[in-house]
């Protein structure tokens, strides 16, 4: 063998040893990189592979009224876990935990035959339930603990609050627009098993703590949603009807106190109730407002100067616009009338005119300020915005019916939030429902301040408003919503569906006027009852709820009980005769007359009746102020028989007549014919006999 070939084979064997030690140079670099450079990293990912995660829910947020009471809680509650691979008889198992759960046997085995480290079985079982599972000690069957959402007092402010899902996530309502509040951060736990799935007694086990949701403060007071929620239910019974919507707003600041619908339904079992009773109808569905609509109208004619209190309108019982006839709820009208009269009597032919003098662009533009065809922003979700007519297709006769809150619908917080803007000297608030958030150790996270839009009217304008509201209430339609002792203004509302013989009938009120701290607005929708005035139905709701929530809030009265219990005081009238017409109307109200102005100088001509005149405390006292102008005030004779003598002198005070009787008892004849036309101060004589 020569040398050559050996040296051959030498040089090979030294190359595939110098590979080798390269080799092994290489693994050990790579060794050293693993197991000392790159080593927790390693460590890391194996621990990883090794360790099974559960997440840990965190606890969601409380909802507190304003008061700090708890309207939704989170409690504790188990779920029924399974570990695949530790099940040792799947079928038996499935078949005990299908009968204690109530759950298909099919599901379960499904659950329990999967390929995973751990599944659900069934979320948040009752307490009694978890025991049963327990005893059974079944393997692979374990538990985990869950937050569960609580809603303790049931029905009540169902569509304020609104519900969570199974996974504490805010599905309606407030939980839902507050949901990145209150839902918190989940935290997760890990355990140590081997390549077989079994748990390593003296394993790593991680924690990672969840951390809690924020708790709200509301400005929903619970009292007074018991309050409209109690009478709401007992109107419900009366009017035999299943729709309504109640709004207790505080005006000066914009917060919700109270807000109801019907139907509703229990918060802790959803969904056993139709969809329909999830649907918050006071921010969600527009309605025909009619006559409530009439409050939008005089503010934005007042603040115009196309109108004053003594401007007077003519009512024969309907008007004509453009060929098209609109009547006066009255029939035969309300004739000639103040517009102070106009609202207090809701004469739809008298805002047709009032209207027409503010103008389709003044008019609209009022309509859009006080915030109707857009949202409110109250942060609920499903907020609808009304239905509004294009500008363009606005003409005399849509005009017209909008002056009086037809052809256009509103949303009952729009309109709440509107009103809520003249209560509070015309600056429109922004509706709120939450007035703070609050980590769950009470550390203030936000507070939200009450939020002014714009001034829609001047303060003047809003408390010129605010009194003609009053009379409607004193005197006038809405008379239903009165409280002794109370100065409360409001304005009934009734509107016909077309076609079918189907009311929504609404009242707003304000109270009290001298310093108004609350707008309740109550809506019935849908009435085919008798029953379907707002004077009928929603003014005496509207009283029953102001009673309690004036008792409750301890608001004082207007004036004192002993004033108000002063009846049939005869009062001598005092002369007014060259008095500036202000000065003699300021006069004449402190002295608890009432005042009808006849004219628009700023001087008395003549008074009727006259210096000197003895006459009862409430009796209404007229101021001419231009010359003649008595003589062309011509006023319609009613009918006064079969009134009695107290009803008939009330009724021609009214209107400026006066009366003379001859007998006693309820009146027989008068010598002047009803519907004759004469001047003020004119003495209508009758002939009264007792009935026996």
């Amino acid at each position: 063998m020569s040398v050559y070939p050996q040296l051959q084979v030498r040089k090979r064997i030294l190359l595939l040893f110098l590979i080798f030690l390269f080799l092994v140079f290489l693994l050990s670099i790579r060794l050293a990189w693993i197991q000392v450079v790159n080593s927790a990293e390693f460590q890391k990912r194996a621990l990883e592979q090794r360790t099974r995660e559960l997440k840990v829910e965190p606890k969601r947020g409380i909802i507190y009224d304003k008061k700090g009471r708890e309207l939704a809680i989170s409690g504790s509650s188990e779920t029924v876990v399974a570990v695949p691979m530790e099940i040792e008889d799947p079928g038996r198992t499935a078949r005990i935990l299908s009968n204690i759960l109530a759950l298909e046997y099919d599901y379960v085995y499904d659950r329990l035959t999967r390929k995973a480290s751990a599944v659900y079985i069934k979320r948040k079982v009752s307490e009694e339930i978890a025991e049963e599972v327990r005893r059974q000690n079944l393997a692979g069957i374990t538990f985990t603990e869950e937050s569960k959402r609580f809603y303790p007092k049931g029905n009540l402010a169902s569509h304020i609050l609104g519900f969570a899902g199974i996974d504490s996530q805010g599905l309606e309502g407030l939980e839902l627009s507050y949901d990145k509040y209150l839902r918190g951060k989940p935290g997760k736990i890990g355990i140590e098993r081997d390549a077989a799935g079994r748990f390593i007694p003296d394993g790593i086990q991680q924690y990672v703590a969840p951390h809690d949701g924020y708790n709200i403060y509301l400005t929903i007071d619970e009292v007074i949603q018991y309050i409209v929620e109690r009478e709401l239910d007992k109107a419900m019974t009366e009017l035999q009807t299943s729709d309504a919507t109640v709004i207790v707003m505080d005006p000066k600041t914009g917060g919700i106190l109270a807000l109801a619908n019907r139907p509703d339904y229990d918060l802790n079992n959803f969904a056993a109730y139709p969809q329909k009773n999830w649907r918050n109808r006071a921010i969600s569905d527009g309605f025909e407002p009619g006559s409530t609509f009439k409050i939008i109208t005089t503010a934005a004619a007042l603040e115009e100067g196309v109108v004053n209190e003594y401007d007077y309108f003519a009512d024969p019982g309907h008007i004509l616009v453009s060929g098209e006839r609109i009547n006066c709820w009255k029939y035969g009208g309300h004739g000639s009338q103040t517009f102070a009269e106009v609202v207090q009597n809701s004469c739809n032919p008298g805002f047709v005119q009032v209207g027409m003098r503010l103008g389709k662009e003044s008019f609209y533009n009022y309509i859009k300020a006080f915030g109707f065809g857009s949202k409110t922003s109250i942060r609920l979700p499903g907020e609808a915005t009304g239905i509004m007519l294009n500008y363009d297709s606005i003409g005399p006769v849509e005009l017209a019916t909008m002056s009086f809150g037809h052809g256009i619908t509103v949303t009952p917080i729009q309109l709440t939030t509107a009103v809520a803007a003249i209560a509070n000297k015309g600056m429109l608030m922004q509706p709120r429902l939450v007035e703070e958030i609050r980590t769950s150790t009470g550390q203030l996270v936000e507070r939200i301040e009450p939020v002014a839009v714009r001034q829609v009217v001047s303060e003047e304008t809003a408390d010129r408003t605010l009194k003609l509201l009053e009379k409607v209430v004193a005197d006038g339609t809405g008379s239903s919503a009165a409280i002794s002792g109370y100065r409360i203004g409001g304005k009934t509302g009734t509107a016909k569906h077309y076609g079918v013989e189907v009311y929504d009938s609404s009242f707003i009120g304000i109270l009290p006027i001298d310093d108004p701290q609350l707008v309740i607005m109550v809506v019935f929708y849908d009435l085919t009852g008798q029953l379907y005035y707002g004077s009928q139905t929603a003014a005496p709701v509207f009283r029953n709820i102001a009673l309690d929530v004036i008792r409750y809030l301890d608001i004082a009265p207007s004036f004192p009980a002993e004033e108000e219990n002063k009846i049939n005081r005869v009062l001598t009238v005092p002369d007014l005769i060259n008095m500036d017409i202000y000065e003699a109307e300021n006069l004449l109200r402190k002295e608890a007359f009432d005042v009808k102005i006849v004219g628009k100088s700023k001087k008395v001509l003549k008074q009727v009746p006259l210096a000197g005149a003895r006459i009862l405390e409430g009796t209404t006292v007229l101021l001419f102020t231009e010359e003649d102008y008595d003589r062309n005030y011509l006023i319609a004779v009613p009918d006064l028989t079969g009134m009695t003598v107290d009803e008939a002198s009330y009724l021609l005070e009214q209107i400026g007549l006066l009366l003379q009787v001859k007998g006693k008892g309820r009146i027989i004849k008068q010598d002047i014919q009803a519907g004759e036309r004469v001047s003020s101060g004119t003495v209508i004589s009758v002939e009264a006999k007792d009935s026996a």
